[in-house]
């Protein structure tokens, strides 16, 4: 059958939710199975109208056509994809660029675009009030709400489910994401000009990974939290590069640094553990569809802030027109940088993403595993590379097993520190 079960079947679900926030006939649901979410159907209500799998970036991308459709080109840097310019900049609002995740620059950018009138609304996330570990995605239309959807998630978010909302309602929207969600709805875009028409502003959230719901609850149990007990949980904040906050119900807190620190939890992510496989076989980790690309200034020079910096990719008029706008009305501040500069800011996450993709999917085909069909497909190989894969797998599946996680959260944060220290020794070659 040509539908969205075929990918599921297949392990290459992103979980992104366009297929769910399109359906025409309210046939698919999101849910979360092993730690994921991933479309449930109807079959009472899917009538096969194979749109789920037309959209769905999970089995098929081609880069090439999207790239023509948005941009007119082809890009000519390989990994950061089209561009027009780079900076570093931050919210010129102390509050917002020191309770956001790096420099504030996405959240200042939704306020300013709602307060001139440019968007009616922006698809965000924030993390649910009566279940702080689970994510919810929906249509921003204050100042405030926006605000509440501030800092980054790291676990699955489903954000285009709400798509539904969009499609829904008249007005202009932006949409905030991580590029397998900037992927999917550039392919709805596609298939329906009207919410082409709606969405004037896709920005992308720089994204080496997700982590899987089992990530936080890991964490939680180091700290001997039992998640029942977690009023409010946020992944970033407080100043660059922040920390993981948990509050619990009998008001208690702890806070987490994300790196920096021997007892930083970040470690354990980057390291692999709890991260999805289909995550592995992503080509994108600049978010090269987006109209604006936004990640962590990771930059020797600014190591010493301690309130955040973004690195911004700028790639079409209109979002070098709305930052130009944002400067003069001093909103925000930027410098610009060099491409290159990017790549430093970047360099781990790019060689993951670009350098070694290649290898590892061929490594999950001789396993006779089904990966992605992306256009243009890039081919290479290296023995440094398949070491690097060994590395990741080997994480992924020891972190899959409920009898190893438990082994592994009674192993001290400093371990996980030095255990990536091996990734990164590796990825010198």
């Amino acid at each position: 059958m040509n539908i969205i079960t075929e990918v599921v079947s297949k392990k290459l679900c992103a979980g992104c939710g366009t297929c769910a926030g399109v359906c025409p006939s309210n046939a698919l649901t999101m849910q979360v199975t092993e730690g994921l979410w991933l479309p449930k159907v109807d079959n009472r209500k899917c009538n096969g109208c194979g749109l789920c799998m037309n959209v769905c970036p999970g089995h098929f991308v081609n880069f090439e056509t999207l790239y023509s459709n948005i941009f007119g080109k082809q890009p000519e840097d390989q990994l950061l994809g089209n561009y027009m310019n780079c900076y570093v900049g931050h919210s010129n609002d102390y509050k917002t660029r020191y309770d956001c995740s790096s420099g504030g620059i996405a959240s200042q950018l939704l306020i300013f675009a709602l307060e001139e009138n440019l968007i009616d609304g922006a698809l965000v996330t924030k993390m649910k009030t009566d279940n702080p570990l689970e994510p919810e995605s929906f249509v921003a239309r204050t100042k405030q709400e926006i605000i509440s959807a501030s800092k980054s998630k790291y676990c699955p978010v489903p954000v285009n489910m709400a798509l539904k909302q969009i499609l829904a309602e008249d007005g202009r929207f932006a949409v905030v994401g991580l590029p397998c969600h900037i992927h999917g709805i550039r392919k709805a875009e596609v298939l329906d000009p009207e919410l082409r028409k709606k969405i004037t502003l896709h920005i992308c959230l720089m994204c080496s990974h997700m982590v899987n719901f089992l990530g936080a609850e890991f964490i939680i149990k180091k700290i001997h939290v039992l998640k029942e007990q977690v009023s409010q949980l946020s992944y970033r904040g407080k100043g660059w590069p922040g920390a993981m906050t948990i509050e619990l119900k009998n008001k208690s807190s702890f806070n987490i640094p994300l790196v920096g620190s021997w007892n930083s939890y970040w470690p354990v992510f980057s390291s692999f553990f709890f991260t999805p496989t289909r995550c592995t076989m992503c080509p994108d980790q600049t978010g090269e569809l987006a109209d604006i690309s936004l990640g962590d200034a990771w930059l020797p020079e600014l190591r010493s802030d301690k309130i955040g910096e973004s690195i911004i990719i700028t790639r079409t008029k209109a979002a070098e027109s709305m930052l130009s706008a944002m400067v003069s009305s001093k909103a925000i501040s930027l410098m610009h940088v060099s491409p290159e500069k990017v790549k430093q800011s970047q360099f781990l996450n790019l060689k993951f993403k670009k350098d070694d993709l290649s290898t590892r999917l061929n490594m999950i085909r001789f396993f006779g595993r089904q990966v992605p069909d992306f256009i243009p497909a890039r081919n290479s190989w290296s023995f440094a590379a398949f070491l690097r894969a060994l590395y990741i797998y080997f994480n992924i599946k020891m972190s899959s097993s409920k009898r190893i996680r438990s082994m592994l959260s009674l192993l001290p944060f400093p371990f996980f520190r030095l255990y990536f220290g091996i990734y990164k020794f590796l990825s010198l070659a």
